[in-house]
């Protein structure tokens, strides 16, 4: 509830509804047709944030979190700031917590929770009643075999649970309890089981290289008996050695039908607030199922045990040593825009670049726009030649707008064989997190843009990251990154105006100590925009922003269609180049802006007023003060979510915040 984020509250609000629309057997009527059943959770619990709860009620239910895990050899407390250091891109590390770390939880529907938060919950297999008994026993038996160095041991036991799980219903807890328990099977025996393909790609209704491999690595009697692939079953019968390795090779086809490999919440375009996803029983998978995988079937005594190896594709990096990402079925080729939006100041030609890359070797064919009437393309396709599968090459196409043209979105296409594809590529490649080459619909929004701009080079200090130095080049900017060394000892006064990247001052330590140089500066005619930045009681920004006493709040406005009340009309910002109008603020995605200023000097002005649907109104989105002889903007409008998005009011506003 708030304060908080507008979409952290829309998620506490959903959660609320889902406690009891999951109950309702009226609902979600394509659920229960692939088999789900109604359920009614015990209880919906709000986690009272200790940094913002003054008074502890009475009936909250108290844990301390910080115990001591010696499995782990750590606490909780700092198990947690190992997960919430990998939050990369939020900049979230924070140090380990020893002792004692309470946490309180008020029941705000269902059951109270009286001495613990699954009271009245049974977790046991007591929830299937005597049929389950013999399976429960065989656990509790494995667990009390199960040797850290003779893992071996506890087979016998967890064969018995895996016959008893025969006499339980076709449930999904029992579906995958029996594929879980397989896995424990073959972790106990020491199994290792791999499926490699020679290459990282293939395309629909090839073949594709692969080797299965497999290694018994503890004292067991088990069997290799035979590989289930997508179009076919082939017999291996190979009673495993200890250690010795066994190896599948085989030509593994791919179904001509086969679907390319997008991410499943990106197969249909989004809806307003919402993605599509068209099979509900993979909502809630972290990346759904493998695009191809070899089923690997094997003998253990008389049981069968059934173990999933998805494809992968491994290689070696000099540094990382080996490193794998899933095998991928992929279009003979995708053609990716530069730019998820193309703008056309003043109807004006602008160039259109799409990056192709083959997914096969030897591709040949021509790329396209598919343009609306009156939108004309020179050339109208480009032939394209490529040998090997990963090769890449950009074409370009000049687009002319018609005379009165309106945003339109196109589906880039390659034609290779008489067949059309319109996919895009993107590679997401961390050390803290799994490649990830995520394919998708292509897609490119043509956007007409009437805009006035200033002359003169800007200067763009990064930040954190952004494309907005990219975004104004594309207009017609001139812009020049700016370094370090270019901010302690260059001449800035050629500079209309200089922008700091978002969380630059989180991020960049130099500007504590070129602060006064960047207000010398403003005093002399320069123009700097600063966009948001983060502060908290935890990381205090300490910083000074600008000339006057500024702090900041972290007040936000998620409502993309709030409305935005020009404060002063009149002023430079809203006036000139652009005259800015409530017709600017149409179209904006995701949200309005974050890490609004909370007090400020009278110097500032505020410009907008802002708020959320029944919260409080913020000025402190955007606020301009004068300086001597320039002007010191602070804004946390989402500029970086909107001119990629290709916004035009956003364009022209921040355009103008850089004009003097």
């Amino acid at each position: 509830k708030p304060p908080n984020h507008g979409h952290h509250t829309a998620s506490a609000i959903l959660a609320r509804e889902a406690f009891t629309a999951a109950a309702d057997a009226t609902r979600f009527t394509d659920q229960l047709a692939l088999g789900a059943k109604p359920w009614q959770a015990h209880r919906l619990l709000h986690n009272l944030p200790p940094w913002r709860t003054e008074k502890i009620p009475a009936e909250a239910l108290s844990i301390d979190i910080g115990l001591y895990d010696p499995r782990f050899g750590m606490s909780y407390g700092e198990l947690a700031a190992r997960s919430r250091s990998q939050h990369k891109s939020q900049g979230f590390g924070v140090p380990g917590e020893r002792g004692e770390l309470l946490e309180h939880f008020v029941t705000i529907a269902g059951s109270r929770a009286q001495k613990d938060l699954l009271d009245g919950v049974e977790l046991s297999w007591k929830r299937f009643g005597a049929t389950a008994l013999p399976f429960a026993q065989a656990l509790t038996e494995a667990r009390r075999q199960l040797h850290r160095d003779l893992p071996e041991r506890a087979l016998p036991a967890l064969l018995k649970a895996h016959r008893a799980l025969d006499a339980l219903p076709d449930v999904p807890r029992a579906r995958d309890a029996r594929a879980a328990l397989d896995a424990v099977i073959a972790a106990a025996s020491g199994l290792y089981i791999r499926a490699i393909a020679t290459r990282p790609t293939g395309i629909p209704g090839a073949a594709v290289p692969i080797t299965v491999e497999v290694v018994k690595r503890r004292p067991s009697t088990i069997a290799l008996r035979r590989l289930r692939m997508p179009i076919e079953t082939i017999e291996v019968p190979d009673d495993l050695v200890l250690n010795r390795v066994s190896k599948v090779e085989h030509a593994l086809g791919c179904p001509a039908d086969t679907p390319i490999a997008t991410p499943y919440w990106l197969h249909a375009p989004m809806l307003p607030s919402r993605q599509v996803v068209s099979d509900p029983r993979l909502i809630g998978l972290p990346e759904g199922p493998a695009p191809l995988a070899v089923q690997v079937e094997l003998a253990f005594e008389e049981r069968i045990l059934r173990i999933e190896a998805p494809l992968l594709y491994m290689w070696t990096d000099r540094v990382h040593g080996e490193r794998t990402r899933r095998f991928l079925l992929v279009p003979p080729a995708t053609v990716t825009p530069t730019r998820d939006a193309v703008m056309f100041p003043n109807g004006r030609a602008t160039n259109v670049a799409l990056r192709v890359r083959a997914g096969a070797d030897a591709i040949e064919g021509h790329v396209f726009l598919p343009l609306p009437d009156g939108w004309r393309s020179t050339p109208l396709s480009q032939p394209v030649k490529l040998a090997h599968a990963g090769d890449t090459v950009t074409v370009r196409f000049d687009v002319t707008p018609p005379k009165r043209p309106a945003s339109v979105e196109i589906t880039p296409a390659v034609e290779v064989d008489g067949k059309r594809w319109s996919f895009r590529e993107d590679t997401i490649d961390y050390p803290h997190i799994p490649m990830q080459v995520v394919l998708q619909p292509a897609r490119l929004r043509l956007t007409p843009l009437a805009l006035k701009l200033p002359q003169g080079r800007v200067g763009y200090v990064e930040g954190s990251g952004d494309t907005i130095a990219e975004d104004l080049t594309h207009i017609g900017m001139s812009v020049e990154a700016l370094d370090d060394q270019a901010l302690q000892s260059s001449d800035l006064r050629p500079f209309r105006a200089i922008v700091l990247g978002i969380r630059a001052h989180n991020t960049r330590a130099i500007l504590r100590s070129v602060h006064d140089r960047l207000m010398r500066y403003v005093a002399g005619g320069g123009t700097l925009v600063v966009q948001y930045n983060t502060h908290s009681t935890r990381e205090p920004l300490t910083a000074s922003i600008g000339p006057y006493a500024l702090e900041l709040g972290r007040d936000r406005v998620t409502d993309e269609h709030a409305e935005m009340k020009l404060l002063l009309p009149r002023h430079a910002v809203l006036s000139a180049p652009n005259r800015i109008t409530p017709q600017d603020f149409a179209g904006w995605v995701q949200e309005r802006g974050l890490y609004f200023a909370s007090k400020w000097d009278a110097q500032y002005e505020p410009i907008l007023e802002l708020a959320d649907p029944d919260e409080a109104p913020a000025r402190g989105a955007l606020l301009v003060a004068r300086h001597g002889k320039g002007r010191v903007v602070y804004t946390g409008l989402s500029f970086f979510r909107q001119l990629p998005a290709g916004v035009p009011g956003a364009y022209r506003l921040f355009v103008n915040l850089l004009a003097r």
